[in-house]
């Protein structure tokens, strides 16, 4: 068999192979080798030596080198030697039609670095599952032996189910890594339970604990539960013709037992929809607890209260919820701005971009329409209002819609729809395509012609009638 490449000759690349950290020495014998790869032509001849420079004959394999992807050949030698010689360094030496190379190749090489252990607390989002269970994990790395024991216990008693150990891995020069999982419950989590986890190998031996006040610190002292109220937005009243009132409670270690009730003033209950309970980043739990009230209602200053009822409230938390009267208010003016022509010159992009300014109070929706028809929220941006002006308090945001240039081109319109409760009907729009923009600046420039030869004619004018005046004048002067 003939092979042909397009490759240019090449010395190979000599990388030692030995025995993983840590290996058991007293297996006779042990296997090291030598890798060449990258080398062009196939041609290739082994030696190995002893750290006195003494040949050796017995013990060897060679394999057969095989031509790789990239044009150029990879291939292998083994040596065996005794166990007894595992502390010497032994020599591989390549030939090669160019020359030859040689690298050091130690039997068992030590372990880099010292053996560390872990122990990480259950994910406590994981407890939102419907088993209500989480893990904690528990990893040591560079071990220097695959020979080692690992044990959890609860409460200094051994457990034996809900375990998942993965390893020992070899990691290569850095020995082995050891990963192990145990399943808890959040029950047993909440009320303090103490884990830990054991593991004994060769030249390692370490013990790690972890327990909720333990990862929490001197202070496990939890945040007492709330109630927080938060009023309907404009876009909801608007759009729905209703009012979404919200009590969110908060900081509880667990859902269990949690009732929560909306009621009018009158006392009369309305009707409550309890969402799902999220995690909050201090690791207690929330929940939202909402209610639909009539639009008109709630303009006109009705109260609502939200009733919280939990195992670990002596007495339940009622807060009460109405429209705040707003001073100062203001209707927002709203502009409308076509892509920038530095932006249309690139024919990659086109941004339009609405501002709404001046308006008060700052709960307000901004929404595009093409032609007519709603665009999905993800196509445009928009800010949170922000305060332009505090003596009156005034608001300004802006919204940036993200189209490509052949759109713009096409002649598409694009309207800024923007809803404020100060508005005349609580909706203003602002509309601009190409040929209004082309339009706006034809027209401005045929105006300022216009005004350009009126004043220049009118100048003319002015001066024909002084002149017809001053010839009046003489002649009637020389009449006389």
């Amino acid at each position: 068999m003939v092979t042909v490449t397009a490759a240019s000759p090449a010395a190979p690349s000599l990388f030692p192979l030995y025995p993983s950290c840590g290996t058991d020495t007293s297996q006779d014998p042990i296997a090291l080798g030598c890798l060449a790869k990258d080398f062009l032509p196939e041609t290739i001849d082994f030696a190995w030596s002893d750290n006195k420079n003494d040949s050796i004959a017995n013990g060897i394999k060679k394999f057969t080198p095989i031509l790789n992807t990239a044009g150029t050949y990879i291939t292998t030698t083994q040596l065996s030697v005794p166990a007894s010689k595992s502390h010497e360094i032994f020599y591989c030496t390549a030939t090669y039609p160019t020359g030859k190379g040689t690298i050091k190749v130690p039997p068992t090489p030590p372990c880099s670095g010292e053996s560390s252990m872990t122990i990480r607390p259950p994910a406590r989002d994981q407890f939102l599952e419907p088993n209500k269970t989480s893990t904690i994990i528990c990893s040591v790395k560079k071990l220097c032996s695959q020979t080692v024991t690992l044990k959890w216990l609860k409460e200094g008693v051994e457990v034996s189910s809900g375990i998942h150990t993965v390893g020992p891995v070899s990691s290569g020069p850095n020995g082995y890594t050891l990963l192990s999982e145990l399943t808890v419950s959040e029950t047993d989590w909440d009320n303090d339970r103490v884990y830990s986890c054991k593991v004994e190998s060769k030249n390692f031996s370490d013990i790690r604990n972890t327990s909720k006040s333990f990862e929490c610190g001197s202070d496990c002292s939890s945040p007492e539960i709330g109630a927080l109220l938060i009023p309907p937005n404009f876009a909801d009243i608007y759009i729905r013709k209703s009012a979404i009132l919200t009590c969110r409670v908060i900081n509880m270690q667990s859902t269990e037992g949690l009732n929560v009730i909306w009621t009018k003033e009158d006392g009369k209950e309305l009707k409550t929809s309890i969402g799902d309970r999220k995690v909050q980043s201090n690791g207690l739990f929330s929940v939202d607890a909402t209610t639909s009230v009539c639009a008109d209602e709630w303009e006109r200053g009705d109260k609502y209260t939200c009733k919280v009822a939990h195992p670990e409230l002596i007495f339940p938390l009622k807060n009460t919820l109405t429209k705040e009267p707003v001073t100062n208010s203001h209707a927002p003016s709203v502009y409308i701005f076509p892509p920038p022509s530095e932006q249309l010159a690139l024919r990659e992009a086109a941004t339009v971009t609405c501002l709404v300014k001046g308006f008060n109070p700052p709960d307000l929706f901004i929404k595009w329409l093409s032609n007519g028809e709603e665009l999905n929220a993800s196509k445009y941006i928009n800010t949170e209002p922000i305060l332009e002006s505090s003596q009156p308090p005034l608001y300004f945001a802006y919204s940036t819609l993200n189209i490509n240039e052949q759109e713009w081109n096409a002649g598409n319109t694009y309207t800024c729809l923007v809803g404020h409760e100060k508005l005349p009907l609580q909706v203003t729009q602002r509309t601009v395509d190409k040929s209004t923009v082309y339009l706006d600046g034809f027209v401005d420039a045929e105006e300022e012609d216009f005004y350009n030869l009126w004043t220049t004619a009118s100048t003319f004018i002015i001066l024909f009638l002084l002149s017809l005046f001053y010839s009046t004048t003489v002649t009637l002067i020389k009449v006389k």
